[in-house]
This record gives C-alpha cells, sequence and structure tokens, in this order.
C-alpha cells in the first residue's frame, strides 16, 4: 500500500491485529466462499456518525466547565482539526473505508481469476464489491471533499478513486486527487455496474449490501448528484406501491419499558433488528457513539438539549400539531451536568478481548439505510423535479407514521404554514431559534416562500428528525449551505450566546484531510482561521481524560457483547 495508506499501516498494525488475521491474501482467494468471507471484512469497522452529528445543528455546548467531555471532543463541536485521534475519527475513517476499497478490489481481482462471475454466488459478490467501493468512496467523499454540486465540482479537489490493487502502490497517482466530478462519476459506473448482479444469497442479507440496501444507497446518492429522476427512479423500485407498510414501528418502540440502562440497550437492539422491515443494510463498528448518543453520563458536553429538541426537533411545535403527537418520546434528563433529549437508536455493546482483565472495545450498531429515510430522499427528488403532490403524499405517509396526527399535507398548505414561520435567527442578537433556516444549495431553487422552497423546509424538517443521532443531519446542512451557530447554554437550560458560526461556503463544511495522510502526500483542504473561541480548547489550558488509539474499557454490569 503507497502513499494513500503509508500512515495508516502503522497505526492499524498498533491499534488492532485484526487486520492481520482477515482473509486478505489474495492468492488464498481460490474458492467463491473465500471470496464471500473476504467480502465480509470489507465492511468498514469504523464510522464517521458520531463527530458528523456533533458537528451539525443537532447538538449545543454546555460549556467548558461541564466535566463531560474532551478537548479531541471540542475541536469536533467547533469544526477545527482534530488532533487527538481515537477511533471516532477522521483518520480512522480513513484508514478503514480505504481499506475496505482495498479488500473490494481484492475479491473483484480473484473473481477475475476464477473466470468471471460464471455462477450465482460469484455474480453476487461482484456485485457486492462493486457496491462497496462504490460506498467506501463515497462516504470518504461526504467527509473530505465538498458537496457534488453542478457549479464547481468540475474543479473541486476529489479523491484518488482506487479500482485496483496495483493503486494502492501508485504513490504519484494516490497523491493526485482529480476532482468531484470525477469521483462521482466513477461512483456512479460502480453502482450501475454492481446493482444487477445482486441476487441476495446471503445468510444475513440486512448486514450485506442486498438488493433494497442497493436501491437505497442508489436513492441517496443520486440525490447527492442532483439526479433527481435518477434518484427516484431507484427509490420507486425499493418503496413499491405501498411503502407505508414497510415503515418503522414506532408504536412498538414508545411501548418498550425505559428506566434502566439495560432496557436503553435493548430498545436500541430493537431499532437496529434485522427483522424489522424498514431496516436494509446495518452495520458494527468500533465507536462510542453508543455511550454519547444515548443516555449514558458521557460526552453530555455536546448533546441535543432540551431547548433544542423543544424548539426545532420532535418535541417542537409544528407542522404536524405539538410534542404530545410525537409517537416515539425521547428519554429525558435535566439535572447535573446532563441536559438532554434523546431517542435509543446505537446500541451500546461492549466487545471483550480480555476475559481476564474484563477490557474490550466499545462497539455500536447502526442503521446505514432504511424505508423511512429512502421515502424522504423520494419526496425531495419530487420537489426538486414540481412532482410536488407526489412529494406531499410521501410526506403525508412519513409524517402519519411519526406522529398521530390528522393534518394532511397539501403543496398550498406547507406554502401557508411555513411562510407564518419566520427564520432562525432573524432577530437582531441572532439568538431566537426556528426550525426553518435559511437554504442556500449550490443547485437552483425557487424564492423564499415560493412552493418549492417550503417543501423543501418541511422535508429538511421531516428528514433532520428521522435522521437524529445518524450524522445525516450534517449532510444537509453542507448540501443546502445552511448557516448553524455553536451555541452555549447557560444555566437556565437556554443559549446564552453564540460562540461561533457556520457560514455558507464555509471551508470548514468539509474535515480536513488527516495529518498523516497529507505528510504521506496527499493535499489537503483549505482552511479558515481559527475564532476566538479555539482558547476554550487549548491543549495548555486542558487537564481533562486523554485519548489512545484504540480505546478499551472494563466490562460494566449487563453489558452486551458480539
Amino acid at each position: 500500500m503507497g502513499s494513500l495508506m503509508l500512515a495508516s499501516v502503522a497505526i492499524l498494525a498498533s491499534c488492532s491485529d485484526q487486520l492481520d488475521t482477515l482473509p486478505d491474501n489474495r492468492t488464498t482467494l481460490d474458492t467463491p466462499k473465500k471470496i464471500a468471507g473476504l467480502l465480509v471484512t470489507a465492511y468498514p469497522d469504523r464510522t464517521p456518525t458520531l463527530f458528523n452529528e456533533w458537528m451539525s445543528d443537532n447538538t449545543d455546548y454546555m460549556g467548558r466547565d461541564n466535566s463531560l467531555g474532551s478537548r479531541g471532543n471540542d475541536q469536533y463541536f467547533f469544526w477545527q482539526e482534530q488532533t487527538e485521534g481515537g477511533n471516532d475519527s477522521p483518520e480512522q475513517v480513513w484508514m478503514f473505508y480505504y481499506d475496505g476499497v482495498y479488500k473490494a478490489n481484492e475479491a473483484l481481482a480473484a473473481i477475475e481469476e476464477q473466470g468471471g462471475a460464471k455462477n450465482e454466488q460469484l455474480s453476487n459478490s461482484k456485485g457486492e464489491a462493486l457496491l462497496l467501493r462504490a460506498y467506501n468512496h463515497f462516504i470518504l467523499s461526504n467527509e473530505f471533499c465538498r458537496p457534488y454540486n453542478g457549479k464547481t465540482s468540475q474543479t473541486d479537489p476529489g479523491l484518488y478513486y482506487a479500482t485496483g490493487i496495483a493503486d494502492f502502490t501508485a504513490a504519484a497517482e494516490q497523491s493526485n486527487r482529480g476532482t468531484v466530478a470525477d469521483f462521482y462519476a466513477k461512483i456512479a459506473a460502480d453502482i450501475e455496474a454492481g446493482i444487477p448482479l445482486i441476487n441476495d444469497t446471503y445468510e444475513v442479507p440486512k448486514y450485506h449490501f442486498n438488493k433494497q440496501a442497493a436501491y437505497a444507497f442508489a436513492t441517496r446518492f443520486y440525490l447527492y448528484y442532483e439526479k433527481w429522476e435518477k434518484a427516484k427512479e431507484y427509490a420507486d423500485k425499493l418503496l413499491g406501491s405501498n411503502p407505508a407498510a414497510y415503515l418503522r414501528d414506532y408504536k412498538t418502540l414508545q411501548a418498550m419499558p425505559l428506566s434502566n440502562s439495560d432496557q436503553a440497550v435493548k430498545i436500541a437492539e430493537a431499532y437496529c433488528s434485522a427483522s424489522a422491515g424498514c431496516n436494509l443494510l446495518i452495520q458494527t463498528s468500533v465507536s462510542s457513539a453508543g455511550m454519547a448518543l444515548a443516555p449514558w453520563v458521557s460526552n453530555k458536553r455536546y448533546t441535543l438539549t432540551n431547548y433544542l429538541a423543544n424548539t426545532e426537533l420532535f418535541m417542537s411545535n409544528n407542522i404536524w400539531g405539538s410534542a404530545a403527537n410525537t409517537i416515539w418520546q425521547p428519554f429525558t434528563a435535566n439535572q447535573g451536568e446532563a441536559n438532554f433529549a434523546l431517542l435509543m437508536k446505537l446500541p451500546r455493546e461492549i466487545q471483550i478481548i480480555n476475559t481476564t482483565t474484563g477490557t474490550g472495545f466499545l462497539r455500536t450498531l447502526n442503521v446505514d439505510f432504511t424505508m423511512d429515510e429512502a421515502l424522504l430522499n423520494r419526496a425531495e427528488a419530487e420537489i426538486m423535479l414540481g412532482q410536488n403532490d407526489a412529494a406531499c403524499a410521501d410526506m403525508n405517509t412519513w409524517m402519519h407514521n411519526y406522529f398521530n396526527t390528522s393534518v394532511t399535507l397539501t403543496p398550498s398548505s406547507v406554502q401557508t404554514y411555513f411562510n407564518s414561520v419566520p427564520y432562525a435567527y432573524a432577530d437582531a442578537d441572532k439568538m431566537v431559534p426556528s426550525f426553518k433556516k435559511h437554504i442556500s444549495p449550490r443547485f437552483a431553487i425557487d424564492a423564499e416562500g415560493s412552493v418549492q422552497e417550503s417543501l423543501l423546509q418541511c422535508l429538511l424538517n421531516f428528514r433532520r428528525i428521522e435522521t437524529v443521532h445518524q450524522g445525516l443531519r450534517w449532510m444537509d446542512i453542507r448540501r443546502y449551505n445552511i448557516e448553524i451557530p455553536r451555541r452555549l447554554i447557560g444555566a437556565n437550560g437556554k443559549p446564552s450566546k453564540n460562540l461561533d458560526w457556520l457560514v455558507k461556503d464555509d471551508p470548514r463544511q468539509t474535515v480536513q484531510i488527516p495529518q498523516s495522510i497529507r505528510e504521506a502526500g496527499v493535499e489537503g483542504n483549505p482552511t479558515k482561521t481559527a475564532v476566538p473561541n479555539a482558547t476554550l480548547i487549548n491543549p495548555s489550558a486542558y487537564s481533562g481524560p486523554g485519548f489512545s488509539v484504540v480505546n478499551q474499557y472494563p466490562a460494566q454490569a449487563g453489558a452486551h457483547t458480539f
């Protein structure tokens, strides 16, 4: 592996011997079963979910005097370059997602050595490998490149798109980032080549790119690619004629008991269950997201506060009615250093690796694709295609599944409602919140107050709620160029001041290429001069806990393990 992963090798070797034991030597991939086994390891064991969520407007800041935080995590919240490392870090995302690309390419080469996709299992493996290569590159672009747009992507730096094993030894090519437009074109080519080959010959389909997950991925990708017709085409294939039948059962989640930590884990596990028809692709990763984005007293210096939930999210007065209409109510706390309103989506799991000491890795599950998100993605595509009645039908289906409400959305009623709602931070001090934010996408939309802009406001509002705690709100902030503040919450539980702003076209919308990768020859992203509030995370003033590359934790009573 050359410059692209040069820095990765040393760190991976030090953090875990897992990769040394995986079947990633292509000379041994001489049967369809071995190739399929290799692809299991091409699903990255890390996730950007946690730092994406902290970077979004789903998070407020409880202040540096709150002990439930760290210097490195403050850096995420303030959109600064990460210097502390850890499992939930951009460096780990870079390494593990490119490692997944390498393994997908290894499988593709082995399939060709077998004479091509000449049987059902090899065909499925080739389709899975192509989709994994596309998806891993897609996630990397979402973190380390500007969002695709028709105006600047022909010149915006992309990343190197690795299509073969030899690519990882071509140092000169790896340092050539190309353009976002070229990068997206290659993702599209892999998606189109991979989907027809998928035949779902898996023992546990929900942990692989099954046909439904592939359609959902294609829907999201083409939405981000501004190919509205293609996004709708794949969403139609996925959702069928009765999407309401496949949406999440929030009433069952609400009915589950929640009075202790073990019950919280069980609800999150039910949310991620492979038996839930709405869940299309489920992934496991080493991550503390199951602690930080759940009701544990961990990393609550940055969290979805009660004020935020009550004014902008699922507990707000909104187009569906009020908080009383919300079916799945959040777990709330507001005492001491804990002020949050959270849903049980990410289970806290502990993988015990040393039975003598009881230590292991914090892990979590995440549902990468769901029917619910795909339905809202189709609604966005329909809005952009001018199919307003169809978009309202899809948003009605989602809304009536998430809320107990008799409201029916029409293009006219949505416009009337959102024109009655003020934009966020319209006051002189820029402190009054609203779920309606100014949107400035780089693709063309109609003027503020128009039917189209109102429908997009509604859609973004719904998708923010649907994907809360899963990092996808950050993608909408980037795609729609939404300005958001970093708010300091006062003793009364309300914002006391804004510490910083992410403005339109802010270079901090894009995560910096990790330093170790830049040192290996990959060009970094543009930066922005740090604001004075950076003193909040001055290393010389920090006295909190440190980080190791892979954090180990003692076993806890009632812990769930894989």
